[in-house]
Order: structure tokens, then C-alpha cells, then sequence
């Protein structure tokens, strides 16, 4: 099997832990190739990743059409039309589902030899018409698929964005999508979970839970070097550090993109109180750690204040 991975990088990531933001802000840069809404909407079309190209010869157009204002990256409303035609950091799992890759394998899956070729070679064509260093790829279902993907791509590079859950929670309850996309360890929706008598907040907050235990185990498969885990806060916190330690890992050439850097400093990146701190009462905040508080305290998070 071919070792194309090499030049792929996965981005993971409990969902709303800001890999969104992550991704796009990666992908700015001009030497990242990425899967953008044309291959959302077109997966037998990887050749549409010429756009990319022309796009990069227009940074400014990124910062006005991937980013809000303020600088946030997730748009929970739908954009302008002339926004929505530039190519832009998607998701696309229509790419993996056009190579029969599926969204949760199975314990007794098996790769077949040309799902594996097909994705590698849309993988490397994306790469290559857009004429970049390396594809950057972030679907939350590849929380769950990495010990699929470590057998198409051998040698790809993992990042880790970690999030603190209870940030998590309260950001999950305040997405269009949430009450109704199927939660992969219940097999059900938080809305029809909320009638059955479950309690909305228990239930965000054990979706972090359940994430980051699949993460961790998924994870321990990859080799040391393979892999780099990024805080969220220190992100936020350290922005042009944290951004060049990332892209080193990567293996992408910063000094040559003077662009991405504007679009950085753009943004305002910064550190912000958590909402949960301000908004919970006491008594949601002890439903949330109850469901996470050892999971809290194994990566390191600080339970016994709102801080």
C-alpha cells in the first residue's frame, strides 16, 4: 500500500473545541492544501482544488469570506451567496463516503485495497492541483476512524486540539445542529434523548466524555512523532507560537507567507472567559462534573473553581 501519507495531516478533535477555527486558520496559509465545499459537493472531482491556487493568490479574500469580523470562525447562520462559491475548509465527508470509507467501521471491518487507493489518490490529486506542501483534513468522525486511516495513510501526522469540556458542553447546546445530528455512542439524537427524560446538559457533557476516551484510545495507536497535541487556551493565548510550533510539525515553510501572518494578527486571537463560568449555577455545574470530572482531571483541567 502506498505511503502517500506523508504530506497528509489529520486534524482531531472533540466537536466544538475550535478545530474549526483551527483549520481554517491553517489553511490560510498558502502552502496548505485542504477539502474545500467543491469537493464537498463534487468528491469525484478533485481537480476543483485548483481553485485553491487561484484563491492563494488572493489572501485577503480568506480572512473576508472564512472569518467573521471579530474573527470567529463558525458561522451558525448561512452566508452570502458571493462568499459561499469561495473555496473554503469543509468537512466533506461525501470524499470518504465516494471511496467507501464508512463513518463508524465496524470491529470486524476490512479495508479493502482500493477504497484505500482511491481516497490516497484524491488525497495527493487535491494536493497536487492546488500546489501545496501538505493536505490538512479535519472531519470529527476521524476521531473514530484512526486506526482506518493509520492503515491508508501510514505516515501521516495527527493533531490533537483539546478543549476544556465544560467549555465544550455549554458551546455543543448552542449550535443549530446539535439537538438533531445522531450522537455516535447512543445511536440517537439529543432531541429524542431529551424526551425519553435525559437531562440536556448531562448529555453535552458526556459527548466530550465519550469523545475524548475514543481520542485517547485512537491516539495511543500513533507514533510519538506522529503526533501534536494543541490546548485550545494556549492557542488562543499564544497564537503566533503556538501557529509556527503547529506548522513546523507539519512541515510547512513559514517564512515565504508574509499573508498568513497579516490574517492572523487580524484576527484578535486572545484568550476570553469561559461563558459556563459566568452562566451556570451552581447546581449545572455540578451535573456537568459529575459526568467529567475524572476525565477533567486526566488532561489536566482544574475542577474545584470556575476559573
Amino acid at each position: 500500500m502506498s505511503k502517500r501519507g506523508a504530506r497528509v495531516v489529520f486534524l482531531l478533535g472533540a466537536g466544538r473545541s475550535g478545530t474549526t477555527l483551527l483549520y481554517k486558520i491553517l489553511s490560510t496559509h498558502r502552502g496548505v492544501a485542504y477539502l474545500s465545499n467543491y469537493q464537498k459537493r463534487y468528491p469525484n472531482w478533485p481537480f476543483l482544488a485548483y481553485l485553491q491556487y487561484i484563491l492563494n493568490q488572493f489572501p485577503e479574500y480568506k480572512r473576508q469570506t472564512w472569518f467573521k469580523e471579530q474573527g470567529n470562525a463558525y458561522f451558525n447562520e448561512r452566508r452570502k451567496w458571493l462568499h459561499s462559491i469561495v473555496p473554503t475548509p469543509s468537512e466533506a465527508e461525501s470524499v470518504y463516503t465516494s471511496c467507501g470509507i464508512p463513518l463508524i467501521p465496524t470491529g470486524d471491518y476490512r479495508l479493502q485495497p482500493q477504497m484505500a487507493g482511491c481516497l490516497q489518490d484524491k488525497f495527493e490529486c487535491i494536493r497536487q492541483t492546488s500546489r501545496n506542501e501538505v493536505l490538512l483534513t479535519k472531519r470529527t468522525a476521524n476521531n473514530r476512524r484512526i486506526p482506518l486511516l493509520k492503515q491508508i495513510f501510514p505516515d501521516a501526522k495527527y493533531i490533537h486540539l483539546i478543549r476544556d469540556g465544560r467549555g465544550v458542553a455549554y458551546s455543543s447546546l448552542r449550535v443549530a445542529w446539535w439537538n438533531d445530528h445522531i450522537l455516535y455512542w447512543a445511536g440517537k439524537t439529543p432531541q429524542q434523548m431529551v424526551v425519553a427524560g435525559s437531562n440536556p446538559l448531562e448529555l453535552a457533557a458526556r459527548n466530550w466524555v465519550e469523545e475524548m476516551q475514543t481520542l485517547e484510545q485512537g491516539t495511543a495507536l500513533i507514533q510519538s512523532n506522529h503526533l501534536l497535541e494543541v490546548r485550545y487556551d494556549e492557542l488562543l493565548r499564544n497564537p503566533c507560537e503556538q501557529l509556527q510550533r503547529i506548522l513546523d510539525f507539519m512541515g510547512v515553510a513559514t517564512q515565504k507567507d508574509v499573508a498568513f501572518w497579516n490574517v492572523i494578527e487580524s484576527l484578535h486571537l486572545a484568550p476570553k472567559q469561559e461563558a459556563w463560568t459566568r452562566s451556570w449555577t451552581e447546581v449545572e455545574l455540578k451535573i456537568v462534573h459529575d459526568v467529567q470530572r475524572d476525565t477533567l482531571c486526566r488532561w489536566g483541567f482544574e475542577t474545584n473553581n470556575r476559573s
